[in-house]
């Protein structure tokens, strides 16, 4: 195995304007030539796909199990601090899966251990039914991951930045497939263009299409939708269930953006403070007859007090910015409303909380939808 900086892989080209900040690289392993590229999805663009892209992805390991990652008693240890705390979870073949948690709870540390990219100080990881400690080129040729920020050749077009990773991923890749998956995150129409005029957010599509380039079976995505518009966050959405329902790709987000995981995700795994709160199917653990309401009045503080001298007590939940928070059933908002009124409180706001969002922060403060 050599590692070899990004700045300057073929020696024919400037490197990033950077360079590439401290120990970020292109992993290539001999003989298998595998590289892999971690880039970031930090403020992504509004995506444009067009619908008769699509991409001919095969899968190159004929002997894949039905768990496609297993992760066991993961702990990682930075000195006296621990940034993942015997953390297990599974990730099944062909399915979306949710990997949520509040920034610092250690989903980065997480996926870099996944990555290889950093050892770990107990635990296993088993990918392709196969040890990451024993078989990690073997496996990392099926891995496709966008954390942390892309750097990438500003004076090459988007193509020619493409084009290069899918030469290095030693796989014979078309020009007519680099097109294609330029097509599939909206930048065919830009890709004769150096990547110096490319947007922020247009280098970060890039990233995206980098990942995808060398055919991964597992695809691992950082905060996919951060900072996009309504119409980006719906773009990513649908390619990732593109990716999982057509393509058959096991995908793995790491998201903070609550609303999105519930329509995207099969699966996922809550974690706080590096432990594993809760993990299953995301149709079990929502109920959708139990929703949380957030009401803004014209006096918090009063109508906190009049629901925890009512009946409504049982529901009432502590918040961090003094809203009022409310659990309660579907079908007893209208009353739960009339009875403010009935108090002459003035509502400015009443609004049902999306369900996995109420589960989220009922698990992290302690708090449970009953």
């Amino acid at each position: 195995m050599r590692v070899v900086p990004q700045a300057n892989p073929l020696k024919l080209y400037q490197g990033p304007e950077d360079h590439f900040r401290t120990f970020f690289y292109l992993i290539i392993f001999q003989p298998l030539s595998y590289h892999l590229v971690i880039f970031n999805y930090f403020n992504l663009p509004s995506l444009r796909l067009a619908s008769s892209t699509s991409l001919n992805f095969s899968q190159p390991l004929s002997t894949l199990k039905k768990m496609l990652l297993e992760i066991s008693h993961l702990t990682k240890s930075f000195g006296s601090f621990t940034a993942v705390d015997d953390l297990s979870f599974s990730v099944k073949e062909g399915e979306v899966y949710g990997f949520l948690g509040q920034n610092g709870a250690g989903k980065s540390t997480t996926i870099r251990v996944i990555l290889s990219l950093i050892r770990p100080t107990k635990g296993s990881i088993n990918i392709f039914g196969m040890s990451i400690e024993k078989e990690r080129e073997k496996i990392l040729q099926q891995v496709g991951a966008v954390v942390e920020k892309p750097d990438l050749y500003r004076y090459m077009t988007g193509y020619e930045n493409l084009n290069v990773f899918a030469r290095l991923s030693n796989k014979h890749i078309s020009k007519v497939e680099v097109m294609k998956c330029l097509a599939l995150v909206g930048l065919d129409k830009r890709a004769k263009d150096p990547v110096r005029v490319y947007s922020q957010g247009m280098k970060q599509r890039l990233g995206i299409a980098v990942a995808l380039v060398h055919n991964p079976s597992l695809i691992i995505l950082d905060e996919p939708t951060n900072g996009l518009d309504p119409q980006g966050i719906a773009d990513i959405r649908n390619l990732i269930l593109m990716l999982s329902k057509e393509q058959k790709k096991t995908v793995l987000v790491s998201s903070h953006l609550l609303t999105e995981m519930e329509q995207v995700a099969d699966s996922m795994v809550i974690i706080n403070k590096g432990k594993k709160l809760v993990e299953g199917r995301v149709n079990e653990l929502l109920n959708p007859d139990k929703v949380r309401l957030e009401i803004i009045t014209d006096n918090n503080a009063l109508v906190k007090s009049l629901l925890a001298n009512s009946g409504w007590a049982k529901g009432l939940r502590n918040s961090p910015d003094q809203k009022v928070l409310v659990d309660t059933t579907a079908e007893a908002v209208p009353l739960l409303a009339k009875y403010l009124i009935e108090q002459n409180i003035g509502i400015s706001s009443l609004r049902s909380m999306n369900s996995l969002e109420a589960y989220f922060l009922s698990l992290t403060s302690g708090n449970e939808v009953e």
